[in-house]
């Protein structure tokens, strides 16, 4: 159970329960989800479990046991404790088309991120600083999706630097996106390079890609070197 338990259950039939969660924090209704299933769970830590269907559950135990870790890095890195007690994750059926996808309290990933050597695992580092920006501060409009984006770029980045303990990770992953980007930039059309997109009446499948993410990260991270990180 990813919401806070009010740690009280009605009983309204014989065949119906009704348990009641609380979520103390505002969010707005885009961000609540549910996940229903036949689905287990592991404990990761005392405020970290996570959810799988029986068959996958101990694997992806397994892959994702560094989610304290994580979590612990992203509250040193922002000076800012995690708002939002628990932290699940759900590793979903292969039919979720997303890599991971981030609520308050949970994140949903895909089980292609289920690899055996933890290679992936920077999607959960990407979704849990969608804890600070994105869930607990966000975009007023889609056209400023790169405030969203951009920053957990640079906190991602940040978060596996710290957890690896290896501060050369940060420019290596940074320098092998930008490559993804360039083609981006070269295949869209001027509308969806731009920082803030010109979206209008299109279809928005066209205006997704790594623009508010790289282009978005590229513009923090010069902020950042020319005023100094501790400044920063």
């Amino acid at each position: 159970m990813s919401a806070i338990s009010t740690g009280t259950s009605l009983s309204t039939s014989e065949d119906t329960k009704t348990y009641l969660f609380e979520q103390c924090v505002p969010i707005p209704a885009c961000l609540l989800a549910l996940a229903v299933g036949q689905i287990e769970s592991k404990e990761m830590s005392p405020r970290c479990r996570v959810w799988a269907e029986p068959s996958v559950v101990t694997a992806a135990a397994s892959e994702f046991d560094d989610m304290e870790v994580f979590l612990s890095a992203a509250e040193k890195i922002t000076q800012l404790p995690y708002p939002w007690k628990r932290y699940d994750l759900p590793c979903l059926p292969p039919s979720f088309p997303y890599g991971g996808t981030e609520n308050p309290c949970v994140t949903f990933v895909t089980p292609t991120l289920l690899v055996g050597d933890k290679s992936l695992v920077d999607v959960v580092a990407h979704e849990i600083a969608h804890s600070w920006t994105g869930n607990l501060v966000t975009n007023l409009t889609w056209e400023h999706l790169w405030l969203n984006e951009g920053y957990i770029m640079w906190l991602q980045r940040k978060i596996m630097c710290a957890a690896k303990k290896d501060p050369l990770l940060f420019g290596f992953d940074a320098i092998g996106r930008f490559n993804d980007l360039k083609e981006d930039i070269r295949i869209l059309s001027d509308d969806y390079t731009r920082l803030v997109p010109v979206l209008g009446d299109g279809d928005p499948d066209n205006a997704f890609s790594l623009v508010p993410y790289e282009k978005g990260f590229h513009l923090l991270y010069a902020l950042e070197r020319r005023v100094g990180s501790e400044a920063f």
